[in-house]
């Protein structure tokens, strides 16, 4: 997938149905990423100011933040020490290990 496609695909119409967006009515809502290469390259940047009201740019993120990225700093990590609990052989043993970790991830994980 390319970055941006998904964010067209799947931001875009996510956020017009949860906020609203037409010209009488659009709750504010701001956008963040992490600092994924992808994330701040500049047809990104450029990209989130023609098409998403109001997002964070890569100048403005504080560095290493677990309180604005907390999939860094929990989800990862909780899914990390699960599914390479043993090594992997393969690619697709990691994988699979990966997709049992978050079919059996619960929810107050993702909520601390």
């Amino acid at each position: 997938w390319n970055y941006m496609e998904m964010l067209e695909q799947h931001l875009l119409p996510w956020a017009k149905e949860k906020f609203g967006w037409d010209e009488e009515y659009q709750e504010e809502w701001t956008f963040q990423q992490d600092s994924a290469p992808r994330h701040k390259a500049k047809e990104t940047q450029q990209w989130l100011r023609e098409n998403v009201p109001d997002f964070i740019t890569a100048k403005e993120w504080p560095p290493y933040s677990p309180d604005l990225n907390p999939l860094d700093y929990s989800t990862w990590g909780y899914i990390e020490s699960k599914a390479c609990e043993q090594p992997h052989k393969s690619i697709a043993s990691l994988k699979r290990a990966i997709k049992k970790a978050l079919d059996e991830m619960v929810v107050r994980v993702v909520d601390t």
